[in-house]
């Protein structure tokens, strides 16, 4: 069963403030967690009536800063879920889990770090220098 959101008259009346939003997140989570569904970023902008894109600037904290601790605690409580939850150790979704947690708002976790290799180089030019040296 996919979880839906209820219609509301409006996205800015709905979440006047952190606490509405909040409040919306958690009723995410529990029907979530009475239809035994997985959580996801997808799932939660659905439920919330916001774009991907609105959720992660909410995230960012480009678009109501306000919002931004509770969006945070949201990713975290999906993160939290695709690294604890056994449904993530069955075949295949074990690649899925893996994937999601590289993900930045997931924990960006990388395989191998990657090593950087900064390369300057510096040409003084001095007395007794002139472009026949540079033929």
């Amino acid at each position: 069963m996919a979880v839906t959101a209820k219609k509301s008259a409006s996205k800015s009346q709905e979440y006047a403030t952190a606490d509405a939003l909040k409040a919306k997140c958690e009723s995410y989570f529990s029907q979530c967690d009475e239809d035994e569904v997985l959580y996801g970023e997808a799932g939660l902008a659905l439920y919330l009536n916001v774009t991907i894109k609105t959720l992660r600037r909410w995230y960012d904290g480009e678009r109501h800063e306000d919002f931004q601790d509770t969006v945070q605690m949201a990713f975290m409580r999906i993160q939290n879920q695709i690294e604890t939850d056994p449904r993530y150790q069955e075949k295949g979704m074990v690649t899925r889990g893996i994937f999601l947690n590289k993900q930045p708002r997931f924990g960006g976790y990388q395989d191998k770090v990657e090593a950087r290799q900064d390369i300057s180089v510096n040409v003084n030019m001095g007395k007794g220098m002139d472009e026949s040296d540079f033929k």
